[in-house]
């Protein structure tokens, strides 16, 4: 790269209206696609825009404490607003981004494609996003060709998105293009920080052992994990717990459950509350293993 040369790329941002919380369209340099997105309280004017007749793609989201995880319905339509004008919602969500095109090119097997694409990445991304969808996107088949052009669409889907705030596809430490076992092994000799708290009350023996990589966080495998969960559990929590249990991802073990793989969060708080079997404040339950500092302080010293 040529000395002084300044990369990067364009996002332009439009309010509609007075109120910098009203409906927004987002654009990005060099792609024909477009988003439309907004509070739900701003989902009528939504289904006002012409745009929203095409076919897309969308999510909607529901936010979640700071010891829950956020809840995403991905859905597509050839028509968005004959979908929810009259019809109920699937899921209660407090904002939504659809994904649409500029020039009518985006076609139904497209967005069916995408989808699939995208239910499948929110799929594997347990521990930082909660799926809502009850059942899996058929998907479309595609020629090579637009196989290609719809992975390039995806793409500057999750640009958009992550440039957004909604780091759903985010893996630790930046890493995305690897699996997470991968990426916790080579990003081994960046962890500068590795808690443990305990699975169990008052044991010294029965341990979970969170790294924090970057600004996310990894629950490792090996950690022990409670046999039982309360009604405090987050509900999206007791989701990824029954979503582990019934892939054999949590085997019993010395009165516990043996976590068997890695898993990313955003939070530290869903890891605990997963460890415990019950709502957790993950800043005051991990312990730094060097000095047995608290994570919440650590945090502030940072």
């Amino acid at each position: 790269m040529a000395a002084g040369r300044v990369t990067g790329r364009l996002i332009k941002l439009f309010i509609t209206g007075d109120d910098p919380r009203s409906l927004r369209t987002v654009e990005l340099d060099n792609w024909w696609g477009m988003a439309v997105m907004g509070r739900r309280s701003y989902f009528k004017k939504a289904l006002a825009r012409e745009e929203l007749s095409r076919s897309c793609i969308y999510l909607l989201i529901r936010s979640a404490g700071s010891d829950d995880l956020p809840e995403v319905y991905v859905g597509e339509s050839d028509d968005f607003v004959q979908r929810y004008a009259a019809s109920p919602f699937p899921i209660a969500f407090d904002s939504f981004v659809v994904f649409t095109n500029k020039d009518d090119n985006l076609t139904r097997a497209h967005v069916k494609w995408l989808e699939r694409e995208v239910w499948e990445l929110l799929s594997r991304a347990e521990g930082r996003v909660q799926l809502a969808n009850r059942s899996t996107p058929t998907g479309s088949k595609l020629p090579e060709a637009e196989t290609a052009s719809m992975g390039t669409f995806l793409g500057n889907m999750i640009y958009v998105l992550e440039a957004l705030g909604f780091a759903f596809f985010e893996e630790p430490s930046g890493v995305a293009a690897e699996s997470l076992g991968e990426a916790v092994a080579h990003a081994m000799a960046e962890v500068s920080q590795s808690f443990f708290t305990s699975a169990q009350p008052r044991s010294d023996s029965h341990k979970a052992y969170l790294d924090m990589l970057g600004d996310g966080y990894v629950l490792r495998a090996g950690s022990l994990i409670s046999a039982n969960a309360t009604d405090s559990l987050p509900a999206n929590v007791g989701k990824l717990r029954e979503q582990l249990l019934a892939e054999n991802a949590l085997v019993p073990h010395d009165g516990c459950m043996r976590l068997t793989k890695d898993i990313a969060f955003t939070s530290p708080s869903p890891a605990s509350a997963l460890v415990k079997g019950r709502s957790s404040t993950g800043h005051g339950d991990w312990i730094r293993t060097t000095d047995r500092k608290r994570l919440g302080d650590v945090l502030r010293e940072r």
